[in-house]
C-alpha cells in the first residue's frame, strides 16, 4: 500500500476548507490547523458570486448554499439621500446570491474528510534537509509534512516564510459589520455613497440582512466613549431608509480596518504554497475577496491532482490564478478610493459618471467578474 503524502493546511477558513474539499483524501492525508479554539466563521454576510458557486456546484454543495442564502437579483447605487445613481439586474447562469459566513463554513465543514486541529497558532516553518516541512505551534506540539499550503490570511505566518514582505497595508478607512433580523423585505441589495462614508445592504434570508458601513478614519479608531452603534447612528442617522434602522436594531457590530498588500508573485517557496488572502488579500470593494479564496482553492487542488506534489503543480496554479488575482485587487482599490472621496466637486462628478452610465455597460463591467468559470479552466 502506497502511503499517502501529508499535507497541512493553516488556517481553517473558508480558503482552507474549500481546498480540502477539492483536493480530496484518496492521495492525501490532509490535516488543517485553525488558530482559534473553534472551527467558525464571525458573524457576517459574505456574497458567494457566480464564479464561486461554479465550484460549489462541482463539489455538490449547491444546493445547501442556495438554502441558506439570499438572492438579490437587482443592485442600485444610491446617495446618501436615497436618489438613485444606477440599478443594474445581473444575468448569469448561477444566482447572484449573499449568505451568513458562519453557515458558509458550516456546510464546507459538514463530512469534511480531514484531520481537523483547534487552537493550534503556528509558531514556526522550517524546511528540511530532505524538502519536507517541519512546523510547529504555539502549544510546542510539531509535525513534518510533504506540502503545506498557507491559508491563514491576511496576516499569514506562512506569507512570512514565502515573502517576509511586513504588514499589509491600511488604505485609510474603517469599516463595521453586522447582520440583523428585519421585518421588512426591501429584496435587493445596494451600495449607498456619501462623503467619505459609504452603507452597503445585501439580503441574505427571510429579513434577515447584513449591512457594511465605512468612514475615513484613522486605523481602527476607537468608538469610545459613546461605542459603535451609537457612533453609527450619529454618522448615518439622515441617510436614507432602511439604513438608520438596520443599524439600530443590530446587536453585534464588528469592526475592521480595510487593508491589503501590494500583489506579489512567487507564492511558492519549496513545498510551501498560499491561497485566498495570504497570496492576494484584496479590499473588499468588489465583493470578491471570498470568491477569489474559492477559484484559487480550486486551481491549486486540480493542478495537484494532476501532477503532483510538484514544482510544475505550483507553477501552474499562480500562472492560472496570478493575472486575475491582480485584476480584481487594483480594480478594487480603484473604486474603494471613488467611494471614500470627500472632495464635493470630485463626488459630483462620480454620481455624475455613475448615474451618465448605460446599465449596459455597467453590467459589462459586471459580467467580467461573474461569468469567469474556473471549473473550465485547461489544467
Amino acid at each position: 500500500m502506497i502511503e499517502k503524502k501529508k499535507i497541512a493546511i493553516i488556517g481553517g477558513g473558508i480558503a482552507g476548507l474549500t481546498f480540502a474539499r477539492c483536493l480530496g483524501s484518496d492521495e492525501y492525508d490532509i490535516n488543517i490547523f485553525e488558530r482559534k479554539e473553534d472551527f467558525g466563521e464571525i458573524g457576517a454576510a459574505i456574497s458567494v458570486f457566480p464564479n464561486a458557486l461554479c465550484v460549489m456546484d462541482e463539489l455538490g454543495l449547491l444546493a445547501d448554499i442556495l438554502k441558506n442564502s439570499g438572492e438579490f437579483k437587482t443592485v442600485y447605487l444610491k446617495t446618501d439621500s436615497g436618489d438613485i445613481l444606477s440599478k443594474s439586474e445581473p444575468k448569469t447562469d448561477y444566482p447572484v446570491i449573499c449568505i451568513h459566513r458562519a453557515d458558509l463554513h458550516a456546510i464546507l465543514l459538514k463530512n469534511l474528510d480531514a484531520k481537523l486541529h483547534n487552537n493550534r497558532p503556528l509558531k514556526e516553518l522550517s524546511q528540511l534537509e530532505n524538502g519536507q516541512i517541519k512546523l510547529t505551534f504555539d502549544n510546542g506540539e510539531s509535525g513534518v509534512f510533504d506540502a503545506v499550503i498557507g491559508a491563514d490570511g491576511i496576516h499569514s505566518q506562512v506569507r512570512k516564510h514565502v515573502f517576509n514582505d511586513g504588514e499589509p497595508i491600511f488604505r485609510g478607512y474603517n469599516v463595521w459589520r453586522g447582520v440583523v433580523k428585519t421585518d421588512f423585505d426591501i429584496g435587493y441589495g445596494s451600495e449607498t455613497f456619501g462623503k467619505g462614508q459609504r452603507v452597503g445592504i445585501v439580503p441574505i434570508k427571510d429579513g434577515v440582512y447584513g449591512w457594511w458601513a465605512t468612514c475615513n478614519e484613522d486605523f481602527m479608531q476607537d468608538d469610545s466613549p459613546e461605542g459603535a452603534k451609537a457612533k453609527l447612528n450619529r454618522l448615518f442617522s439622515s441617510w436614507h431608509a432602511p439604513i438608520p434602522d438596520l443599524i439600530r436594531k443590530t446587536d453585534n457590530i464588528l469592526k475592521n480596518g480595510i487593508m491589503d498588500r501590494k500583489l506579489r508573485n512567487g507564492w511558492t517557496k519549496g513545498p510551501v504554497t498560499m491561497i485566498g488572502d495570504a497570496a492576494h488579500p484584496t479590499t473588499p470593494n468588489l465583493g470578491q475577496g471570498g470568491c477569489m479564496a474559492i477559484e484559487g482553492a480550486y486551481i491549486l487542488a486540480k493542478s495537484l491532482q494532476k501532477y503532483g506534489l510538484t514544482k510544475m503543480a505550483f507553477d501552474r496554479y499562480e500562472e492560472l490564478h496570478y493575472p486575475r488575482a491582480k485584476s480584481i485587487v487594483k480594480e478594487s482599490l480603484k473604486l474603494g478610493k471613488m467611494g471614500q472621496l470627500t472632495n464635493p466637486l470630485l463626488i459630483g462628478l462620480r454620481n455624475f459618471a455613475f448615474k451618465a452610465m448605460p446599465s449596459s455597460v455597467a453590467m459589462k463591467m459586471i459580467d467580467k467578474y461573474f461569468s469567469y468559470r474556473v471549473t473550465k479552466l485547461d489544467i
